[in-house]
């Protein structure tokens, strides 16, 4: 019988460097909002979440084996991301209609875009492009059947990676949700996108 092209330990691996991935985007968020003395909005806060569940999704893959169900965890992460970052990015390029003549103007700020741009994308475009990747990178994982046969003796680095990567994601997920409560706090974020966080008011 012939090698399939992908084994579970190279799918293992896919899947730790898809978690990383999404890992660093998250930690580069972190980083750009205490750069730019910005916080983000709820919509933000709903994409980042969405990426946790795709890292999720991978760290299950990674620690477990490759399983349909896990993709499902990150495809369904995806679909919820990619809808928050649809949502935002729309109300910041939709004219704003005037409620007296109805025609669309561009005077109103209720439409300028939230945050710094980073490469010429403000984040909730990145947002796009990111859970747009990641369907496509599940169902293209999901071609490969051979990632699914059982697994062989576990190598050594697999297990180092998988320690690597899930204690990572646990200290960015545990980070951001400290962030998030000193934000927010118990009620509403601010959503002004300045630096007014719940713990200093």
């Amino acid at each position: 019988m012939s090698q399939p092209i992908v084994t579970p330990e190279l799918a293992r691996a896919l899947n730790f460097v898809g978690m990383m991935a999404m890992v660093g985007v998250l930690i580069g968020a972190i980083i750009i909002q205490f750069y730019y003395r910005e916080l983000p909005c709820t919509l933000c806060l709903l994409q980042r979440l969405a990426m946790v569940g795709v890292a999720v999704g991978a760290a299950m893959n990674l620690m477990l084996g490759p399983d349909a169900r896990n993709y499902g965890v990150c495809l369904v992460s995806a679909v919820f991301g990619m809808a928050i970052s649809l949502r935002q990015s729309m109300l910041h390029i939709n004219p704003f209609f005037d409620k007296s003549t109805g025609l669309p103007t561009m005077e109103s700020t209720a439409n300028m875009p939230f945050g710094e741009s980073i490469l010429g994308l403000n984040m909730y475009v990145w947002g796009v492009v990111i859970f747009g990747t990641v369907m496509l990178a599940v169902a293209i994982a999901q071609l490969f059947h051979g990632q699914f046969e059982p697994s062989k003796k576990e190598p050594k680095w697999l297990s180092q990676l998988a320690t690597i990567g899930v204690g990572s994601l646990v200290v960015v997920v545990a980070l951001q949700t400290v962030l998030t409560f000193l934000e927010c706090g118990p009620g509403d974020c601010p959503n002004n996108g300045g630096w007014d966080w719940w713990i200093l008011r």
